[in-house]
């Protein structure tokens, strides 16, 4: 993986992320007792690789605390809390905590000892997360300075992969690389690995059609694929999601298969659900990998199908005239409220307009 082959040795090397290494080094050196530093923004910018190259520089001994680790209570407690209340004179410490808004139920407790660790500490501790105000970190906020890291400019990832693609010595079109750079909406790590399907002339260098895609995820068997015809469709990932529920009874004649395929589509819309409700988007991702790894179920199906759009998209089509004259209708009435709640109040003023209603 290119990410992996070009990750940074020093922050010198570290692309659109100056302002958050300052202010990282400047916390480090004021810092008091009793007080922590919440990291947060999008993944794939180098919020943790920056911790662990600062600590690095400025010659501090690294205590990780990581989302694959137990997190619970009691667990917290025998291992962060020695780290943090161990001091010396000559080997400085700092404690970082990697995904910290990913304590799940399993780790009851553990943000409180958490907080206790924070108080009784006698070494500066970072923690690490995407979204700072997510709900289980709200009782963590109030001991933690806040640093949100921004998204890496897209020009200054466009410049890393030119320079990636000379040593690479890859033959790819300046277009393709700038593509890649918009698609990877800040993330760097993405851009990279998006690199090598661009060299490889398999890359969102044309879009597919969405019967083609359905074809690949559902009869491909290959994973690497699957995901770039996904990046290639062009379709919205919450629009793609409703076409492969669509076609799913279509595609598969045997019911084990059908209920295969829909076990996974139920955990793609786990996901789904986390992006809609918390606006967390680095589970796109997730859902995308999700969704593609229907590719690998055992699909002996080899006839034509024509694939059928989703039920709901029809009913949106064969509405589309009734619903502009109901928007009209609400903006006639001159009322200040938005569209969504004048659909809410659309019973009561039936009630209450009754034949001159016709908008409900």
């Amino acid at each position: 993986m290119l990410s992996e082959k070009y990750k940074p040795n020093n922050l010198k090397e570290i692309v659109g992320q100056t302002d958050f290494i300052l202010k990282t080094i400047d916390w480090l050196k004021k810092w008091k007792p009793g007080k922590a530093l919440l990291i947060y923004g999008p993944t794939g910018t180098g919020k943790t690789l920056v911790i662990k190259l600062i600590a690095k520089e400025m010659k501090m001994s690294l205590f990780e605390l990581n989302a694959s680790d137990d997190r619970s209570a009691s667990s917290i407690k025998e291992k962060l809390l020695p780290a943090a209340k161990e001091g010396s004179l000559f080997n400085k410490r700092l404690i970082l905590i990697d995904e910290a808004d990913s304590f799940g139920q399993s780790d009851r407790g553990g943000i409180a000892e958490v907080i206790k660790a924070i108080k009784e500490s006698v070494n500066p501790i970072i923690l690490i997360a995407s979204d700072a105000y997510d709900a289980k970190l709200k009782s963590l906020r109030g001991y933690c300075e806040l640093l949100k890291v921004r998204r890496t400019p897209k020009n200054l990832i466009e410049k890393k992969l030119i320079e990636i693609s000379s040593k690479e010595k890859m033959k790819i079109d300046s277009e393709a690389i700038k593509r890649i750079a918009e698609n990877a909406d800040g993330d760097m790590r993405s851009a990279m690995n998006d690199l090598i399907f661009s060299s490889e002339s398999v890359y969102r260098d044309k879009e597919k059609n969405i019967f083609e895609v359905l074809n690949i995820i559902f009869r491909s068997k290959d994973l690497r694929k699957t995901l770039q015809a996904i990046d290639r469709s062009g379709k919205d990932l919450d629009e793609l999601f409703w076409w492969i529920e669509q076609n799913i009874p279509l595609e598969y004649q045997n019911k084990e298969l059908i209920t295969q395929a829909l076990d996974i589509l139920s955990k793609a819309d786990v996901f789904r659900s986390s992006i809609t409700k918390n606006q967390n988007y680095r589970f796109n991702k997730y859902m995308k990998d999700m969704m593609a790894s229907i590719s690998l179920l055992e699909n002996p199906q080899k006839r034509f199908m024509l694939y059928r759009p989703p039920g709901r998209f029809i009913t949106l089509g064969s509405t589309k005239v009734s619903r502009k004259e109901a928007e009209e209708f609400y903006k006639s009435l001159g009322l200040k409220c938005s569209m969504k709640k004048m659909r809410e109040q659309a019973p009561f003023l039936k009630i209450i307009l009754g034949k001159k209603f016709m908008g409900f």
